[in-house]
């Protein structure tokens, strides 16, 4: 065993896994955050200095913790085009340490508000570890490696629902700066991206970080060959801000994830996040719900493995069609069973836990597809040239897509019921299925270099052959008629 690890190590994959957890551990904090409210809001109803909070002042507090993530997101988009990747992401503890503080020193609302805006605020600047991660890996392991940020979030979200049913609100907040520490001292000690220094003209260092990951000398100048010949492909064109930002291979790829992401939004995932406690209060089920908060994080959890596995072997695309189905179909099954007992609402229940059993397999859909895919996508579909700004842009939106199906969930059971909120989440779930098998672009085992070629239109051939692996070669004889070549041919190989 310790000496299949230590060829791990050498190979590189251990030094490429190590980095890519010590990148994701932010996301356990993006996971705390996103789980806090589940657990912060019934206890603020029963608490003797908020118990009179107003429906409108819970769903700030519940929604706060998103608003500011578009901020976040653009900043990171920023910072890690212009100071690097790996600051990006270390940059994005501090916040998540002054958040932490004034939730854990919280003496009213208003403190309750200021944490959830600065924890809000760390969480959109996380999202540089996918555009960093991205960029670390091999083609055949980057849905793997992508994978593990889901991973970490719902790590941190189980831990913050299993917290929320032992301890108070406050002392979960001081626990979580832990999470945000850590992050800040284990990313210290990782390289910077390979495709931030070779995109800033620091081949030598470059060169160093890709051979320090691959530990093979032909694959890192393999990988430089490839990044230097996209570049010049790049430069021989128009590189203008308008290019670079408006050309096809920019567009496509925003359009396709900004549509992914609303229907993610619009099919409850978020919805049943941050308001699991209460979700399962509305059920009317005889189960503290807590205890099946914990279980849904639990699920969560365990389904965000199997997707580590499951990505590289079936694809983006499929995942998500049939994540798309399973939600809408388990989500119809909990919104006919609820609308049946709000019609005949003096009837006693049968079947009480089928609503539990339904959301649990909702969620387990979701995790193999819908709610963590378009995370993984974000990272690797841009070009280089935008790659961090875009990923920030599109992080944006879809937070502030999260912002809005939080903050009107509440709204919409007032207005069209439990069950017809239920139903929404269904129809947004198979317009997804249809959008997932119709539109969505495959990604898997593609280099990010092919990805950019599909969405300019200039996708190149299949690779032919084992040994001759940069181009097709087609030998043609040039013989000047004018002149003597003394038996001297010159070959021109097309790609």
């Amino acid at each position: 065993m310790t000496k299949n690890m230590k060829k791990f190590w050498e190979f590189g994959g251990g030094r490429m896994a190590l980095t890519v957890v010590c990148a994701h551990s932010v996301s356990i904090s993006i996971g705390i955050s996103q789980g806090y409210s589940a657990i912060l809001l019934p206890q603020l109803k029963v608490s003797p200095e908020y118990k009179n909070l107003t429906a409108e002042e819970t769903s700030w507090i519940a929604s706060l913790g998103t608003i500011t993530n578009p901020i976040g997101s653009i900043l990171s988009g920023v910072l890690a085009e212009y100071i690097g990747r790996r600051r990006a992401i270390q940059i994005s503890s501090l916040p998540f340490v002054l958040g932490w503080i004034c939730l854990g020193l919280a003496q009213d609302i208003n403190w309750l508000y200021a944490g959830r805006l600065i924890t809000g605020i760390a969480t959109g600047m996380s999202s540089a570890c996918y555009t960093y991660v991205g960029e670390i890996s091999t083609s055949e392991s980057r849905g793997f490696m992508q994978a593990i940020g889901p991973i970490c979030a719902s790590f941190g979200i189980l831990f913050t629902y299993t917290m929320g049913y032992f301890i108070d609100w406050s002392k979960v907040a001081y626990i979580s700066l832990s999470f945000a520490f850590f992050s800040a001292l284990m990313i210290q000690f990782v390289p910077e991206s390979p495709a931030f220094l070779l995109k800033r003209g620091r081949t030598e260092e470059g060169f160093k970080v890709l051979l320090w990951f691959r530990r093979n000398n032909a694959l890192a100048q393999k990988e430089l060959d490839r990044f230097n010949e996209n570049e010049g492909l790049n430069s021989s064109r128009v590189s203008s801000f308008r290019e670079n930002y408006f050309g096809p291979q920019t567009v496509k790829p925003f359009l396709i994830l900004v549509v992914l992401f609303l229907l993610q939004e619009f099919s409850g995932i978020y919805s049943l996040l941050f308001y699991a406690v209460d979700f399962f209060e509305e059920t009317d089920l005889n189960v503290d719900d807590y205890v099946a908060s914990i279980i849904v994080g639990a699920i969560r959890f365990s389904m965000s493995v199997v997707l580590a596995f499951l990505i590289n072997r079936v694809g983006r695309k499929m995942l998500c069609t049939l994540s798309s189905i399973g939600m809408a179909v388990t989500m119809l099954i909990t919104a006919v069973y609820v609308k049946y007992y709000e019609v005949h609402q003096g009837e006693e229940k049968v079947a009480r836990y089928l609503p539990l059993v339904g959301v649990m397999l909702n969620v387990a859909f979701s995790m193999v597809g819908m709610l963590p895919v378009p995370w993984v996508m974000v990272g690797e579909m841009f070009p280089v040239q935008v790659r961090p700004i875009m990923t920030g842009v599109v992080i944006c939106i879809a937070q502030i897509l999260i912002f809005v199906t939080v903050k009107i969930y509440h709204s919409m059971i007032d207005s069209l019921e439990f069950s017809g909120t239920l139903l929404v989440f269904v129809v947004s779930s198979i317009l997804s299925a249809i959008y997932c098998k119709t539109i969505l672009t495959e990604t898997k085992n593609k280099t990010l270099e092919e990805i950019e070629a599909h969405f300019r239109g200039n996708e190149k051939k299949d690779i032919k052959g084992v040994d001759n692996i940069g181009f097709e070669s087609s030998p043609e004889i040039m013989v000047d008629e004018n002149k003597n070549n003394n038996g001297i041919y010159s070959i021109k190989l097309e790609h």
